[in-house]
């Protein structure tokens, strides 16, 4: 029976609940420039074309990023940072937002059985004209270059960072018609169309002609890249070929790693909306009558992770022992704190967003080691280290001391590493909380070149895999190498059960081990507010960047 994307089978679309104004004042002085000054110096990336001037009337909306790109590749991308700008460039198959399940370059799909896909794409889909690939020429999209970018991505010699997830999803792509292709599966798929919304179609011309996407990205998306100039922002101009007229002129994503001085720039009209208001500017945004506070509807999970197999760490009970040295509950609390009443962040007990299928917080409390500084000593010295001269814990000649790495672009994560970092030496191991540059550590996550760091993410229905899979976390920014077969298979279960309720005790069960384990040092959930002007409209529907500002869904706007 066919099937309608907005009518998407009701276990399917339980499974998903989801990874942010102006105002006449002077504007403060901070180190970023202005909008004005931004459009004087652009420079472009080799091979794109120069930034158009704006025009009376033109409709850009300015979103200030935490993040720097990391990748412009629809198949490399792994940080919410690259993947806020490539979505508008490129669509997938299908979108997860708003806990619907949304058309993007599909149209309909049909179940001719439990492990077949029937997928229809839009007959009007064109690949975006005015670039050094296809020039001015219209080229449609058609369900052969869709096959080859799922063949394309399947191939470990290519390097897509999704070719795990969908070589073990997929069996076989074939093309029925100009725009429908069958997917194969070797056995029934509960995610079957979250993992395909992880992948971005690409033009296949690109790759046989050694186009670099890198410099001059081109897709299907709503919106065209204009220019990058490196570390500063990211100029996207609206595709007057998508089959939905973009209500905005221009997209620009203004780098600015501090949050807090993107805040003062959403106060003062620098920027139109920022993804991630702090706990110290949330009051006076709050009380700005030009502006208001979106939260995000889902809990996204931070945690610090252990790498289980540096040497200090590969023992669960060394880890449980530092766990119950923090007091995560005060941690929270302080970093948190705001007069506005604001909800943003609960103690995290366990690694799966309470609106998802398995998570259990009661069932992860009983798990969960409480906060004993007295207790994690004891552990220490059962285990053979013992307070040195100077109150540091040694062993065999060692000091019990590590780096702490953070990402230097989310101020509430370096707050966490600093409030561990002193609580452990408070009971005598020597952690340094180092925050450090975004794309660096990104780098040093995936090669192991960590003791231990915090991070953020794995709030999606494919989290557990994201976050321990042995396999499935091995190219990822979350990779902490905890190896467990018992955990795996509970994992790959819970991927090809349906039944939610039955896929939910899987995920549970399989988190417990892991809180048993003591992979992480559970964080928080954090209920992040995006900032926004007023005038900004239509974005109710897109409770994070994460997603198509336009779509068949809701279309961004900003109204004069």
């Amino acid at each position: 029976m066919k099937k309608r994307l907005f009518a998407v089978i009701l276990a399917m679309s339980c499974l998903m609940t989801a990874c942010a104004p102006k105002e006449e004042a002077p504007k403060a002085t901070q180190p970023q420039t202005t909008a004005a000054e931004i459009s004087q110096k652009e420079t472009t990336a080799e091979g794109s074309a120069a930034q158009p001037a704006q025009t009376a009337g033109e409709k850009v909306l300015t979103i200030g990023t935490p993040y720097t790109l990391d990748t412009f590749l629809p198949w490399q991308f792994t940080s919410d940072g690259d993947r806020y700008v490539i979505s508008n460039i490129y669509e997938c198959l299908f979108e997860y937002d708003a806990n619907t399940c949304i058309p993007g370059l599909a149209e309909s799909y049909t179940n001719p059985d439990d492990c077949t896909w029937d997928v229809k794409i839009r007959d009007n889909a064109y690949w975006q004209t005015g670039n050094d690939l296809f020039g001015d020429e219209k080229v449609p999209v058609t369900a052969a270059d869709v096959k080859f970018v799922m063949d394309w991505t399947m191939d470990p010699a290519n390097g897509s960072k999704q070719q795990t997830n969908l070589s073990s999803l997929i069996t076989s792509v074939e093309v029925l018609d100009e725009h429908t292709l069958r997917f194969h599966t070797e056995e029934p798929k509960a995610l079957f169309l979250f993992t395909l919304s992880r992948v971005m179609i690409f033009p296949k011309k690109a790759i046989d002609e050694g186009f670099d996407l890198n410099a001059q990205p081109v897709g299907s998306g709503a919106f065209k890249f204009v220019s990058y100039q490196t570390d500063d922002q990211v100029v996207l101009e609206k595709n007057g070929d998508y089959y939905v007229t973009p209500e905005l002129d221009q997209v620009i994503f203004k780098i600015i790693p501090d949050k807090s001085v993107a805040a003062i720039a959403l106060q003062n009209g620098e920027i139109d909306i920022t993804p991630q208001v702090l706990s110290t500017d949330i009051d006076a945004i709050a009380s700005n009558d030009q502006l208001e506070l979106v939260p995000n509807t889902l809990g996204w999970y931070r945690y610090a992770g252990f790498n289980c197999k540096d040497e200090l760490f590969t023992d669960p009970e060394i880890r449980r022992a530092l766990a119950m040295a923090v007091d995560m509950d005060a941690a929270v609390a302080a970093t948190f704190r705001n007069n506005s009443g604001t909800k943003l962040a609960i103690r995290a007990y366990g690694p799966i967003p309470l609106e998802l299928p398995g998570a259990d917080e009661a069932a992860w409390k009983a798990e969960s080691p409480s906060y004993d500084p007295d207790g994690a000593k004891a552990i220490l010295e059962s285990k053979g280290w013992k307070p040195g001269s100077d109150g540091i814990y040694e062993k065999d000649g060692k000091k019990f001391q590590f780096i702490l790495k953070t990402p230097n672009n989310d101020n509430n994560r370096v707050k966490l590493g600093t409030i561990i970092s002193t609580q452990l030496k408070q009971i005598g191991i020597d952690c340094v909380a180092q925050p450090t540059e975004w794309a660096t550590l990104l780098t040093d996550i995936k090669a192991g070149d960590t003791q231990m760091f915090v991070m953020g993410g794995g709030s999606s229905l494919n989290g557990m895999e994201m976050l321990f899979h042995t396999t499935l976390s091995q190219s990822n920014s979350h990779r902490v190498f905890y190896d467990n077969e018992e955990c795996d298979a509970l994992i790959e279960k819970a991927a090809v059960t349906i039944d939610q309720e039955e896929r939910g005790k899987l995920l549970l069960e399989a988190s417990n081990m892991t809180i048993k384990d003591s992979v992480h040092m559970f964080g928080y959930f954090e209920y992040v507010q995006i900032g926004m002007n007023k005038k900004v409209t239509d974005f109710a529907k897109a409770p994070t960047l994460w997603y198509s500002l336009c779509n068949g869904y809701r279309n961004v706007g900003i109204s004069e």
